[in-house]
């Protein structure tokens, strides 16, 4: 069986995931095909080496020898800029209609497609996955309609958390087309290790794109009243990552008093960020709606700290209840609460012993839930069914 995936630039290190589920795909049998916005520069993998080697040889541009227009394009006009690239789509009908399931990472994604099959040049059934800003932004902007044609002529949408779907079914999506899909992760690749903070600096860390939706802020503005309130509490923070608040949260460290405990680190290869994990003991995410809408699904890197053993320090945002139970499997606060994390913080300083038996917790969910193996074992199983129903029809 033939997949087609239709997705942004390709490869990029901040959608890891799409490419793992392409390689549970290629193990499973199927070919993968890739049509992007782009075949990106990806600094932090070989691309020689699998999956990539393979994937690489079978991606290519939606447009062609046209994606030169790109940046022109994209200054037109909205009407105009969706006619010109509707039409340029067409250039990559023939190569995905070579495929038995189009699979769509990203709402946008699956509606660009959707049109296609709405003119009756696309024959493949589109599945699409949704991921966050995709639903957080029109969400925001009581635009959740923008998907009306997917919603009828997409064969399935698939959520990553249940927020998401609900939010798609009270936009009209018909129940019988709206699933969740997690993403996960591997897990044969992420051993379980506990690591005791008793009698020593508790080691925090991020890692994440430093954005407004990664709460980052906030963790800083809580370890800064901890370090308040609990002046002889020994710990350090470091952070992992680069984005557009950079600076800003630098600057904010620093007026805050806390810059001699934290570190920025800056994009680190993913060696390097298993290392650094492996020296910490929390994992701090306290994620918040940005001002845009722009929300998480479950993000990948708080299931890969509760796989390792770290304790998570999270919030109520979007689907990450879905993965973390307040004093359960981590500790959540509410979005921006900074007495909370504060608090969350001050006692997992304190009670490592407690901290153990929740993370062993968080571990098990995990491996219950967000397995890779078995999450791909079902999508492949949903895409096989789709390519069946096809070559029957």
């Amino acid at each position: 069986m033939r997949i087609g995936f239709v997705v942004g630039q390709f490869p990029l290190l901040s959608e890891t995931f799409v490419i793992g589920q392409m390689a549970g795909l290629l193990r499973h049998g199927f070919n993968v095909n890739v049509v992007c916005n782009g075949i990106s520069d990806y600094n932090f993998a070989d691309r020689e080496q699998e999956p990539l080697a393979t994937l690489l040889k079978e991606t290519r541009d939606w447009w062609g020898a046209a994606a030169q227009l790109r940046p022109a394009i994209g200054r037109l006009p909205a009407r105009f800029r969706d006619k010109a690239s509707t039409a340029l789509d067409m250039s990559s009908v023939g190569r995905l209609n070579e495929c038995d399931v189009i699979v769509a990472h990203f709402g946008h994604n699956g509606a660009r497609a959707a049109r296609l099959k709405k003119w009756k040049r696309l024959r493949p059934p589109i599945v699409t996955i949704f991921h966050g800003y995709d639903v957080g932004v029109p969400l925001r902007e009581r635009d959740l309609r923008r998907y009306n044609d997917l919603f009828e002529y997409g064969a399935l949408n698939l959520t990553v958390n249940d927020f998401f779907r609900q939010a798609l079914v009270e936009a009209g999506a018909p129940e019988a087309k709206v699933a969740v899909h997690h993403m996960g992760i591997d897990l044969r690749k992420i051993p379980y290790e506990w690591k005791s903070w008793q009698g020593s600096p508790l080691q925090l860390i991020s890692v994440c794109r430093l954005a407004e939706k990664k709460g980052v802020e906030f963790a800083l503005r809580a370890l800064a009243k901890l370090r308040a309130g609990a002046p002889g509490l020994a710990w350090h923070y470091t952070i992992i990552g680069d984005g557009p608040l950079r600076q800003e949260l630098e600057v904010l460290a620093s007026e805050l008093g806390i810059n001699e405990q934290v570190s920025f680190l800056g994009s680190l290869a993913h060696e390097d960020v298993k290392q650094w994990l492996r020296r910490s003991h929390v994992f701090v995410l306290p994620s918040v709606t940005a001002s845009n809408g722009d929300v998480e699904g479950i993000p990948v890197a708080l299931m890969e700290a509760m796989a390792a053993g770290l304790t998570v320090v999270s919030s109520y945002h979007s689907g990450i209840p879905e993965l973390i139970e307040d004093q359960k499997t981590g500790f959540l606060a509410a979005e921006r609460d900074v007495d909370t994390l504060a608090n969350r913080l001050h006692f997992v300083a304190e009670h490592p012993e407690q901290c153990e038996r929740i993370a062993l917790q968080a571990r098990r969910k995990v491996e219950a839930e967000f397995d890779m193996e078995s999450l791909d074992n079902d999508f492949a199983e949903i895409l096989g069914r789709f390519a069946k129903s096809r070559l029957v029809a």
